[in-house]
């Protein structure tokens, strides 16, 4: 029996509830658990309204899930929409979640956000279209970028939305100056970690990276390779971001960074990273997944923002200060 199922069967029994209907699929099962954790605490009253602060058990080695789903039951536009159970009016797709062999939480909480996404988007059929050639004339920025996200929604719009931004690489090429860009829709940020502040890894991730022929694409004027600058920015802020991450892959190994990077809880202005003159973009911390422990060992574990203040997520529940909060074990950052 995978992990998932084990987590969800747990929690489901230790709370008290049955699944309502036999063709709920499990990622309508999740967004269910979300809810879940914060209307119960008491067994005997599953109806009840709890603290909202519960830990979940370990089950052998699903520390992982526990922690992600300590997060997004923190988001709080998820938590309402879990709440109010609007996933049973839009449950669209009719295929079923397929669990899978998972250990680490990013990639446990890009899988879930990607089920729940397929179980109820509300444009399931829409077949996606092979990518348009460039124009030769490329249109106002703002205009391709509308018209890219546009596309985005006609194909894939439900609540997971909500994490959905858009990047924009811009290509410059160093013999015709020629400009071009591609918008693509992201759902965290993975930011290089060799620098000790939030914002010294955001600059390292839009700084402008000199490309050479052989690694740069095809020039759209020149109709060839050449030198070329590349910047990344983000062109559509989401309403929750989630970035930052430990973990680096290379061809041969992955390695874990225990760089100690400070990072803002509130007022994280990310306005800078976006179009030209686009003011301030603000966002607050509220939950922080940790890892502690190696690349092949190690154990996951959760902070969150309550209206009564920071929470640690284990097996059981403690206060925390703002300040123990600070840690090179900080793994995936939540802000909204």
């Amino acid at each position: 029996e995978g992990s998932c199922e084990a987590l969800c069967r747990t929690l489901v029994s230790q709370n008290g509830l049955q699944r309502e209907t036999a063709d709920i699929s499990q990622s309508v099962l999740y967004t269910s658990l979300m809810g879940l954790l914060l209307v119960t605490d008491n067994e005997k009253e599953p109806l009840a309204l709890g603290s909202g602060r519960l830990g979940l058990r370990n089950i052998g080695n699903t520390c992982f899930l526990n922690a992600v789903v300590q997060c997004l039951s923190h988001t709080r536009v998820l938590r309402n929409y879990c709440l109010l159970k609007s996933y049973k009016h839009e449950k669209y797709s009719k295929e079923e979640a397929k669990l899978m062999d998972q250990q680490d939480a990013q990639e446990f909480l890009r899988f879930l956000l990607d089920k729940l996404h397929t179980e109820i988007n509300r444009r399931p059929n829409v077949k996606r279209t092979v990518k348009e050639p460039e124009q030769k004339y490329a249109r106002f920025i703002s205009e391709e970028a509308a018209a890219t996200w546009k596309k985005h929604l006609e194909r894939d719009d439900s609540i997971i939305v909500l994490f959905s931004g858009q990047l924009r690489s811009s290509l410059h090429c160093s013999v015709c100056s020629h400009y071009s860009n591609t918008f693509d829709v992201f759902c965290d940020l993975s930011l290089p970690i060799p620098k000790v502040t939030l914002r010294e890894c955001l600059d390292l991730f839009s700084q402008e990276e000199k490309l050479d022929k052989e690694n740069s694409p095809m020039c759209e004027r020149c109709n060839r390779r050449t030198e070329c600058t590349k910047r990344l920015s983000i062109h559509r802020f989401p309403q929750v971001i989630v970035i930052l991450n430990r973990f680096t892959t290379s061809r041969w190994s992955i390695s874990k960074s225990t760089v100690y990077v400070s990072f803002p809880l509130t007022n994280l202005d990310l306005g800078r990273y976006g179009p030209v003159d686009c003011g301030s973009v603000l966002y607050d911390l509220y939950a922080i997944c940790n890892h502690a422990g190696t690349v092949n060992m190690g154990h996951y574990t959760a902070c969150c923002l309550d209206d009564r203040g920071w929470c640690f997520y284990n097996d059981s529940v403690t206060l925390l200060t703002e300040n123990q909060l600070q840690t090179n074990q900080a793994y995936v950052l939540f802000y909204q």
